[in-house]
């Protein structure tokens, strides 16, 4: 009878880790989303007709990313390199963040200087697809590592580092969202799994 027990309970566990894995990994999943999907609407745009709209866009999309590189860098990435067999998946996704770093530090400094103008437009175009290259290997070939680390990772405590980090970082960085807007970013993904 204990062996069958035990056997419940260590299923219950993978289980468990399974599912906050994938709450990890969603959750990073939604950010790309979100970077995407402001990728294409900056597309549709005419930087020189619609200034306010492309300068609140690139904002915001350069607040997220700012977010959701911290978390990475501070947490994630961290977390899984000791359980990553493949060192250089890391290796590249860090010096992908310092590429899109400078590219967001140049598009703040058009912003401050009121520059947006083709510059500017080429510079965001650029930072798109420096993120949608990035997202492509994370998400394709990291995340399928991780997938693989199984329990080499506290995916529990992961998860809840990240969603205690990223509300400070939305509060630091993008200060402009009220508090329903912040919950309803925080949420979204978890009900959208539920």
């Amino acid at each position: 009878m204990p062996t069958a027990e035990k056997s419940t309970r260590s299923s219950t566990s993978r289980g468990g880790a399974a599912q906050a894995r994938e709450e990890v990994l969603d959750m990073l999943k939604d950010d790309h989303k979100r970077a995407k999907k402001a990728f294409r609407d900056f597309e549709k745009l005419d930087a020189e007709k619609q200034a306010d709209e492309c300068r609140q866009l690139v904002e915001q999309t350069c607040g997220e990313l700012q977010v959701h590189t911290t978390l990475e860098e501070e947490l994630f990435y961290p977390a899984v390199r000791q359980a990553l067999k493949e060192q250089d998946l890391l290796d590249e996704a860090e010096v992908e963040h310092n590429s899109a770093k400078q590219l967001i530090e140049q598009l703040q400094e058009f912003m401050q200087q009121g520059q947006l103008d083709g510059k500017f437009t080429a510079t965001f175009t650029v930072l798109g697809e420096y993120v949608k290259h990035h997202i492509k290997e994370e998400e394709g070939e990291l995340f399928e590592q991780c997938e693989k680390a199984g329990n080499k990772v506290d995916w529990a405590a992961l998860g809840e580092q990240m969603k205690t980090r990223k509300a400070e970082l939305m509060e630091e960085l993008l200060p402009q969202m009220d508090g329903s807007s912040l919950a309803a970013e925080l949420g979204a993904g978890a009900e959208d799994r539920a």
